[in-house]
C-alpha cells in the first residue's frame, strides 16, 4: 500500500514541476514525510485509496487528531490527498467518501489546511464546502485552515430584498440597540447594494446563517455618518469598510464569521482595493489581528456612546 502512495505523490510532484508550481516539491515533502511515515501509516490503516480497474488512482490519509487544529476527536482530518495526474474527479470522490464516513462515525466535520497562496487549490476546496478558518506556518509552509460540517450545510449568496426582515432580526440580536445602525440606512443599503450583503446561509432550508455587511468608501476610516440616515457608500471608493458582522447565537463557535471576513477579504484582493478598515470594541483586537488586521488606536467614531478601535488590513 506505501509504495502506492510513494507513486501518486512523486507522480503529484512532477507534475507541480511541469506546472511551475511551487508547494510539496518546494517544501522538502519527503524529508519531512520519509518512506517509514507512509509505510507506518498504511501499518496502521490510516491510508485510504481508489482504485480504478486495478490501478490505484488516488490516496489520503484520514486522522482523529491534529496538531495544527486543537486534536478534537470530533473530526476527521484530511492529509496527504493526492490523485494521479489526469485522473480527473478522483479527489471529488475521495473527500466524499471522507464525509461520509465521518457521517457514519458521527464526526462533526471534515478539516483540511490548503497553501494561503494556490488560489486554485483554495478555489477548489471552497467549491466543495471548505471554507477558509485560520492560518499557520509551519516551517517553509503557509497553510490555511479549512472545514467543513456535516450536519451544516453552508453556502455563500448576496443579499436579495426578501431578506430584510430576517436580517434585521439577526442585527437586532447581535448589537445592542445603541450600537446599531439606523433601520432606514439598513434597509437603504439592502435595497441599493444588495451584493454589500454577504450571507452565509443553509441550502438546505434557506435560513441565513451569519452575514457581514459592508460599503466602498474613498476615506480610509469608519465614521459615525455611515450608520445614519444618508448612506455613504461610494461605488468607485478603494476602501472595504466593514459594518457589521453577525452570526446566529445558535451558531457561534463554529468559524461563521471567520469564514465570512476571509471570503470577503478575498474578493476584495481581487477587487483591487486599497484596504479593509472597520472599527471594534477593544477585546475584539486580537480576533481581527489574527486576519490581518492592524490597530491604529482609539477611533473618531463615538457611535452608541462606546469607545471603538480603528482596525486597518492593507490589502497592497
Amino acid at each position: 500500500k506505501f509504495s502506492a502512495i510513494l507513486e501518486i505523490i512523486r507522480a503529484r510532484m512532477d507534475w507541480m514541476d511541469q506546472k511551475g508550481l511551487f508547494q510539496w516539491n518546494a517544501t522538502d515533502y519527503l524529508t519531512c514525510y520519509p518512506r517509514s511515515y507512509f509505510e507506518e501509516g498504511a501499518d496502521r490503516g490510516d491510508f485510504y485509496l481508489m482504485k480504478q480497474r486495478g490501478q490505484v488512482i488516488a490516496e489520503m490519509a484520514l486522522f482523529e487528531k491534529d496538531g495544527r487544529w486543537d486534536d478534537d476527536p470530533a473530526y476527521f482530518y484530511v492529509h496527504h490527498l493526492a490523485t494521479l495526474p489526469g485522473c480527473s474527479g478522483a479527489g471529488v470522490e475521495m473527500l466524499r467518501f471522507a464525509e461520509h464516513l465521518g457521517r457514519k462515525r458521527k464526526k462533526r466535520g471534515i478539516r483540511l489546511d490548503s497553501a494561503v497562496d494556490n488560489e486554485a487549490l483554495a478555489a477548489y476546496y471552497e467549491a466543495l464546502g471548505y471554507f477558509a478558518l485560520s492560518t499557520f506556518t509551519e516551517g517553509a509552509y503557509e497553510g490555511m485552515r479549512r472545514v467543513k460540517y456535516l450536519g451544516l450545510p453552508l453556502a455563500f449568496r448576496a443579499a436579495r430584498q426578501t431578506d430584510l426582515e430576517e436580517l434585521w432580526q439577526l442585527e437586532e440580536l447581535c448589537f445592542p440597540p445603541q450600537e446599531r445602525c439606523l433601520r432606514k440606512n439598513f434597509e437603504r443599503r439592502l435595497a441599493l447594494w444588495p451584493e454589500h450583503f454577504l450571507l452565509l446561509f443553509r441550502p438546505d432550508t434557506g435560513r441565513i446563517c451569519a452575514f457581514l455587511s459592508d460599503i466602498y468608501a474613498e476615506q480610509a476610516e469608519l465614521t459615525d455618518a455611515m450608520f445614519t440616515e444618508a448612506v455613504q457608500h461610494d461605488p468607485a471608493g478603494k476602501n472595504l469598510v466593514v459594518l457589521g458582522l453577525n452570526t446566529c447565537t445558535d451558531l457561534r463557535g463554529r468559524g461563521l464569521a471567520s469564514m465570512l471576513m476571509r471570503r470577503r477579504i478575498a474578493q476584495a484582493r481581487r477587487a483591487g482595493l486599497h484596504r479593509c478598515v472597520l472599527t471594534c470594541h477593544g477585546f475584539l483586537v486580537p480576533y481581527y489581528a489574527s486576519f490581518g488586521y492592524v490597530c491604529k488606536g482609539i477611533s473618531q467614531s463615538v457611535w452608541g456612546g462606546e469607545t471603538w478601535y480603528d482596525m486597518v488590513l492593507e490589502l497592497r
